[in-house]
């Protein structure tokens, strides 16, 4: 006989659909296949600012205009991953279509809240950048770092300390330092939790500076890094000897301008003192154009300063200055009875001079065309043979090279071997016309102004308004040379401590003084690339730096906009 339970089932809260969509902390709402609300729980409520029974049965589109829900009824595709922006908070949703019997009967939307989410993604961004960049900055620098935790584990080291200790870095990598370098004494650091400054380390047959740290976490030592100062004490005390024995002015003398001796704030010439850093470090050929007075030769002077061969000679020629009939036996030198009037003993020439250096050649548009070719072979080959000799002698010398003439129209006329300019021109640096970088000129002005105190043993502190005026609106066709001559000029005739316009040259004045006759002085080309210049930095002002719309505002290519760009040197 069967017997009945007496026992009667609670309902449960699960039970109820609307219980469980309100205890959720994300949004839940959703329309049936008309649009209209069906379920719209109470995290809809607090954003929204509406209760559900004041929602439901509403048009989706009448509460909530800007949902994507409805796009959802009609195509039937899913919306996952969808992010949208309301007040200050940041939110993502998943919208999917409620199909019952193959057919749309409805759409639902979860949406969480994920600002704090996003800050954090960012930060992690942030941090994950500035390693990326800490770690690039440590694997490109010259010193050698290691580090390790509290219990002597290479936990990292930088490629400049693992060339050190012929290692590669991942090999080196969680094992212990004393494996790596058994006479360091990196491992007792958390011991004593001193740090040692500037020891002489043997590393091989390499003596290095070493310095070593401990690392502090929460008032703890927590492991230590070690940093080599510098990896080669043999070639530091020599080189300190080789400046000890040479004499200022005597032969092999290095360059006598660094970087510090170019003077400008303008945004050119911090770009090119950059470049000039980056390039001075490799072996490559560098052609320098610019006006005549833009300062080619002082930038000459800072790429062998800044240069691995910095302690090499630095040998300047100018190849216009030079008889065309001389210039080979300059450069190359020659051997006793090569021609009448030789020297006994011949004489060693330029490039050999440099051997080990930098060899200047200014003013190489003037190269005549058959000492193009010799030229040309000294680059490719890296030898030379003095003029009545046949030994071919090989020399290891930097060719920098300037002009202030156009090569590539030399090159079309015929008058200049395109494969030599090539060769020449594997780096250029242009040197901007000083009306191109006015911004520089008050700085010259004070540099030049110290400069000639000290020389006339003056005390004049600057210049009248009236001429720092005229000095911003004179054309400049002799650069940075003119303005030097100009103050020189103002320096031989001023008495007291400030340069007027009575100390300037008389052309100089007129041209103040007569706007008209200032500008009818200037050449037409001079003009329209003045009036040139100026039309492009007022487009690209106005469209906010973007040159599409430049060019079209300017009414020309953007092809020729970027040309004009480079050419002028705009900073965008």
């Amino acid at each position: 006989m069967a017997v009945k339970s007496n026992l009667v089932k609670s309902p449960s809260p699960l039970g109820d659909d609307s219980f469980i969509f309100n205890s959720i902390a994300n949004l839940v709402i959703a329309v049936d296949h008309r649009g209209r609300i069906t379920i719209f729980n109470r995290a809809c409520e607090k954003l929204f600012g509406i209760t559900a029974e004041q929602a439901k049965g509403r048009l989706i589109s009448d509460v909530i205009p800007y949902t994507g829900l409805i796009k959802v009824l009609k195509t039937g595709q899913a919306h996952i991953g969808r992010k949208f922006v309301l007040g200050n908070a940041l939110y993502i949703t998943n919208r999917t279509p409620i199909i019952k019997d193959n057919s749309i009967v409805g759409a639902i939307g979860v949406v969480q809240e994920i600002t704090e989410l996003h800050h954090l993604a960012e930060e992690l961004k942030q941090v994950t950048k500035q390693k990326n960049a800490l770690e690039s900055i440590f694997d490109h620098t010259h010193e050698g770092y290691i580090s390790i935790n509290s219990e002597g584990y290479i936990n990292f080291i930088n490629q400049a300390m693992a060339e050190l200790l012929a290692i590669a870095p991942k090999d080196a990598l969680g094992r212990h330092i004393t494996e790596i370098v058994p006479e360091t004494k990196l491992h007792l650091m958390p011991i004593s939790g001193q740090p040692q400054h500037s020891e002489l380390m043997r590393f091989g047959e390499q003596s290095a500076l070493v310095s070593r740290y401990p690392v502090v976490k929460n008032g703890k030592i927590d492991g230590s890094i070690s940093k080599v100062i510098y990896q080669d004490i043999d070639r530091l005390a020599a080189l300190a000897t080789r400046r000890k024995t040479v004499k200022p002015g005597a032969p092999g003398k290095g360059a006598s301008y660094t970087l510090d001796d170019i003077i400008g704030c303008s945004k050119t010439i911090g770009r090119l003192k950059e470049i000039v850093r980056r390039v001075a470090r490799g072996p490559s050929t560098v052609l320098i154009t610019g006006e005549s007075g833009t300062g080619k030769e002082l930038f000459a002077h800072a790429l062998h300063a800044h240069s691995p061969r910095c302690e090499g000679p630095f040998v300047k020629v100018n190849c216009a200055a030079v008889p065309e009939n001389l210039l080979e036996s300059e450069l190359f030198g020659y051997q006793e009875g090569a021609f009448t009037g030789a020297r006994k003993g011949g004489q060693i020439g330029k490039f050999e001079l440099a051997h080990g250096g930098t060899i200047f050649l200014d003013e190489i548009g003037d190269m005549p065309l058959y000492m193009q070719a010799k030229m040309l072979r000294v680059l490719q080959e890296k030898e030379i043979e003095r003029l009545g000799d046949r030994y071919v002698r090989k020399v290891d010398v930097r060719v920098i090279a300037a002009t202030n003439r156009d090569l590539t129209k030399l090159t079309e006329e015929g008058k200049f071997r395109q494969d030599l300019y090539y060769r020449l021109n594997v780096v250029n640096l242009n040197i901007p016309s000083l009306r191109e970088r006015k911004e520089d000129i008050t700085v010259l002005v004070d540099h030049f102004i110290n400069k000639f105190n000290r020389e006339f043993n003056l005390n004049v502190q600057s210049c009248s308004t009236k001429v720092n005026r005229l000095f911003a609106e004179y054309h400049w066709a002799g650069n940075v040379r003119e303005l030097e001559n100009i103050i020189e000029r103002a320096f031989n005739l001023v008495e007291g401590e400030k340069i007027e316009l009575e100390h300037l040259p008389h052309y100089l004045t007129r041209q103040g003084t007569d706007g008209k006759e200032a500008t009818a002085e200037k050449t037409l080309p001079a003009l329209l690339e003045n009036v040139e210049r100026e039309a492009l930095l007022d487009a690209l002002e106005k469209t906010g730096g973007n040159k599409l719309r430049a060019a079209k505002l300017l009414g020309i290519s953007r092809a020729w906009l970027y040309k004009k760009i480079k050419q002028y040197q705009i900073e965008t």
